[in-house]
Protein backbone atom coordinates (compact mmCIF):
# COMPACT_ATOMS: atom_id res chain seq x y z
CA UNK A 1 0.00 0.00 0.00
CA UNK A 2 1.28 3.46 -0.90
CA UNK A 3 1.91 6.07 1.73
CA UNK A 4 1.28 9.70 0.76
CA UNK A 5 3.97 12.23 1.58
CA UNK A 6 3.24 15.96 1.53
CA UNK A 7 6.07 18.48 1.85
CA UNK A 8 6.24 22.26 1.63
CA UNK A 9 9.24 24.44 0.82
CA UNK A 10 9.54 28.22 0.83
CA UNK A 11 11.39 29.79 -2.07
CA UNK A 12 13.21 33.11 -1.99
CA UNK A 13 11.44 34.65 -4.95
CA UNK A 14 8.38 36.69 -5.73
CA UNK A 15 8.44 35.75 -9.41
CA UNK A 16 5.73 33.28 -10.29
CA UNK A 17 6.96 32.93 -13.87
CA UNK A 18 10.44 31.93 -12.65
CA UNK A 19 8.99 29.29 -10.34
CA UNK A 20 6.72 27.94 -13.09
CA UNK A 21 9.71 27.61 -15.44
CA UNK A 22 11.65 25.68 -12.78
CA UNK A 23 8.88 23.11 -12.21
CA UNK A 24 7.36 22.72 -15.68
CA UNK A 25 10.10 22.92 -18.30
CA UNK A 26 12.99 20.57 -19.08
CA UNK A 27 15.51 23.42 -18.77
CA UNK A 28 14.09 24.41 -15.39
CA UNK A 29 13.95 20.86 -14.03
CA UNK A 30 17.54 20.16 -15.16
CA UNK A 31 18.70 22.88 -12.78
CA UNK A 32 17.56 20.96 -9.74
CA UNK A 33 15.58 17.77 -10.32
CA UNK A 34 17.62 15.63 -12.73
CA UNK A 35 20.78 15.82 -14.79
CA UNK A 36 18.86 15.60 -18.05
CA UNK A 37 15.15 16.09 -18.71
CA UNK A 38 13.24 15.85 -21.97
CA UNK A 39 9.55 16.38 -22.56
CA UNK A 40 7.96 14.95 -25.69
CA UNK A 41 4.21 15.24 -25.73
CA UNK A 42 2.97 13.74 -22.46
CA UNK A 43 6.19 11.78 -21.81
CA UNK A 44 8.90 13.19 -19.56
CA UNK A 45 12.26 11.42 -19.44
CA UNK A 46 14.57 11.95 -16.44
CA UNK A 47 18.23 10.94 -16.43
CA UNK A 48 20.47 10.98 -13.36
CA UNK A 49 24.21 10.48 -13.80
CA UNK A 50 26.37 10.51 -16.93
CA UNK A 51 24.39 9.28 -19.97
CA UNK A 52 27.62 7.87 -21.44
CA UNK A 53 28.56 6.00 -18.28
CA UNK A 54 26.62 4.94 -15.21
CA UNK A 55 23.17 6.49 -15.17
CA UNK A 56 19.57 5.90 -14.21
CA UNK A 57 16.73 6.73 -16.61
CA UNK A 58 13.02 6.85 -15.79
CA UNK A 59 10.03 8.03 -17.79
CA UNK A 60 6.85 9.58 -16.45
CA UNK A 61 3.55 10.51 -18.01
CA UNK A 62 2.29 14.04 -17.45
CA UNK A 63 -1.18 13.51 -16.01
CA UNK A 64 -2.03 17.16 -15.55
CA UNK A 65 -0.32 20.49 -16.04
CA UNK A 66 -2.06 23.73 -15.11
CA UNK A 67 0.00 26.79 -15.97
CA UNK A 68 1.25 28.73 -12.95
CA UNK A 69 -0.32 26.16 -10.64
CA UNK A 70 1.01 22.58 -10.74
CA UNK A 71 2.35 19.63 -12.65
CA UNK A 72 1.35 16.05 -11.83
CA UNK A 73 3.19 13.03 -13.18
CA UNK A 74 3.02 9.25 -12.91
CA UNK A 75 6.13 7.07 -13.14
CA UNK A 76 5.65 4.71 -16.08
CA UNK A 77 7.42 1.92 -14.19
CA UNK A 78 4.86 2.03 -11.37
CA UNK A 79 1.88 -0.32 -11.35
CA UNK A 80 0.04 1.76 -8.76
CA UNK A 81 -2.12 4.83 -9.31
CA UNK A 82 0.33 6.88 -7.25
CA UNK A 83 1.57 10.14 -8.72
CA UNK A 84 3.98 12.90 -7.82
CA UNK A 85 3.02 16.52 -7.98
CA UNK A 86 4.73 19.87 -7.60
CA UNK A 87 2.38 22.73 -6.85
CA UNK A 88 3.38 26.37 -6.58
CA UNK A 89 1.56 28.93 -4.51
CA UNK A 90 2.12 32.49 -3.36
CA UNK A 91 2.27 33.39 0.32
CA UNK A 92 0.44 36.65 0.94
CA UNK A 93 2.18 37.06 4.30
CA UNK A 94 5.82 36.78 3.20
CA UNK A 95 5.24 37.60 -0.46
CA UNK A 96 7.34 34.64 -1.59
CA UNK A 97 6.39 31.55 -3.53
CA UNK A 98 6.26 28.07 -2.03
CA UNK A 99 6.39 24.60 -3.52
CA UNK A 100 4.08 21.91 -2.22
CA UNK A 101 5.29 18.43 -3.17
CA UNK A 102 3.06 15.38 -3.04
CA UNK A 103 4.64 11.98 -3.58
CA UNK A 104 3.99 8.38 -2.61
CA UNK A 105 6.21 5.64 -1.24
CA UNK A 106 5.71 1.91 -0.96
CA UNK A 107 8.20 1.86 1.89
CA UNK A 108 7.04 1.80 5.50
CA UNK A 109 9.73 4.36 6.29
CA UNK A 110 9.31 7.49 4.16
CA UNK A 111 12.54 9.13 5.36
CA UNK A 112 14.40 8.21 2.16
CA UNK A 113 11.81 9.91 -0.04
CA UNK A 114 11.75 12.99 2.20
CA UNK A 115 15.56 13.11 2.09
CA UNK A 116 15.53 12.97 -1.74
CA UNK A 117 13.08 15.88 -1.96
CA UNK A 118 15.03 17.86 0.66
CA UNK A 119 18.22 17.34 -1.40
CA UNK A 120 16.46 18.39 -4.60
CA UNK A 121 15.16 21.59 -3.00
CA UNK A 122 18.59 22.29 -1.49
CA UNK A 123 20.07 21.96 -4.99
CA UNK A 124 17.36 24.32 -6.29
CA UNK A 125 18.31 26.92 -3.67
CA UNK A 126 22.06 26.60 -4.33
CA UNK A 127 21.93 26.65 -8.13
CA UNK A 128 19.18 29.21 -8.73
CA UNK A 129 19.29 31.30 -5.56
CA UNK A 130 15.50 31.05 -5.12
Amino acid sequence: MSRKIELEYELKTRSGSAVWTLISTPIGMMKWLADEVTLEGETATFVWGDPLREHDTHTATVIEMVKNSHIRLHWDSSDSDAYWEIRMFHSEIAGNYHLAVTDFTEDDEPEDLVRIWDQNIDRLHRITGV
